[in-house]
C-alpha cells in the first residue's frame, strides 16, 4: 500500500441472521485511493448503464455484470497494492449469544467487528492515522462509543503507536458510500461460498460469482487462517473461546 498517513478502513457484515458462518470484513486504503476509486466505480456504472446502490443481493439482475466488475476491480486494486482486504468468519452456532449482551446475536456480531478492528486495523496500520467507516446499522451502532476501550486494548497488545492510530469511527450508509458497496459485493460472494449457499440450484449467477470471487483470492481453501502478518488479503476463521 502506498506510503501515507491517512488510511480509511471500511467494514461491513454478511450472514448475521440465517447463515452458519457470519462474516465481517474490512477494506482498507489511503484516502486518496478512495477518492480515485469512487470516480472509477462511477465510470463502471455508467458504462454498464446501472444506477443506484450496487449490492450482492442484487446480483441476479442483469446477469451480475456489475457485481463481477466490482469483484474484478477490488482484486485488481489489491494486486496493485492500493487496497487491502480482511475477512473474519464467525461460527454463529458455537457462541453463547446470551453472554454477548442484551441484544444477543447482534452483540455477538458487534464484538466481531471490534475484534476485526483490534487485530487487523490497529495491528496492521499502527503507523498511520485510521478512520474507520462501518456500514451503519444495529451491529455497528455501539462501535463509536467503544473507541476508548479499543485504543487501550490496542496499545496493550501492539504498542503505543497502535493506541494512537484509530482516530475516529464514523458509521455511514452504504447507499451513499461507494467503497462500502465495493466491499459488500466481494464480502457477500465469499460469505456465500463459506456457507455453501452458492451450491443451491436456485442461486444461478450467484454460484458463478461466488466461485469466481474465491478463485480471485488465490487461497487454497476457505477454511483455516492466513498468517497473522498477511496484510494484502487475509482470511480468519474464528474458534470461539466461550461456547454454548
Amino acid at each position: 500500500m502506498a506510503e501515507t498517513k491517512n488510511i480509511l478502513f471500511f467494514c461491513d457484515e454478511a450472514g448475521q441472521v440465517a447463515d452458519e458462518w457470519c462474516s465481517v470484513a474490512g477494506l482498507s486504503m489511503p484516502r486518496q485511493v478512495a477518492g480515485e476509486a469512487t470516480k472509477d466505480l462511477a465510470r463502471i456504472k455508467a458504462e454498464l448503464n446501472r444506477n443506484g446502490e450496487v449490492k450482492w443481493v442484487k446480483a441476479k439482475s442483469f446477469n451480475g455484470k456489475i457485481q463481477r466488475a466490482y469483484i474484478n476491480y477490488l482484486f485488481d486494486q489489491i494486486g496493485m497494492g492500493r487496497m487491502h482486504f480482511h475477512i473474519r468468519f464467525n461460527p454463529m452456532g458455537e457462541y453463547n449469544h446470551n453472554l454477548s449482551g442484551p441484544r444477543k446475536r447482534i452483540d455477538t456480531v458487534s464484538k466481531s467487528f471490534y475484534q476485526l478492528l483490534l487485530h487487523r486495523a490497529a495491528r496492521h496500520y499502527s503507523k498511520h492515522h485510521v478512520v474507520v467507516i462501518p456500514d451503519d446499522g444495529d451491529c455497528t451502532s455501539a462501535l463509536p462509543d467503544q473507541l476508548g476501550a479499543l485504543k487501550y486494548e490496542a496499545g496493550n497488545k501492539y504498542g503505543p503507536n497502535a493506541y494512537d492510530c484509530i482516530q475516529k469511527i464514523q458509521p455511514r450508509s452504504s447507499e451513499s458510500e461507494p467503497m462500502l458497496q465495493l466491499l459488500d459485493v466481494t464480502l457477500g460472494a465469499l460469505a456465500s461460498y463459506r456457507n455453501g449457499r452458492h451450491l443451491s440450484a436456485s442461486v444461478g449467477i450467484k454460484r458463478e460469482l461466488a466461485e469466481y470471487a474465491f478463485e480471485r483470492t488465490g487461497w487454497p481453501t476457505i477454511t483455516g487462517n492466513c498468517p497473522a502478518y498477511a496484510r494484502a488479503i487475509s482470511r480468519w476463521n474464528v474458534t470461539p473461546k466461550i461456547h454454548r
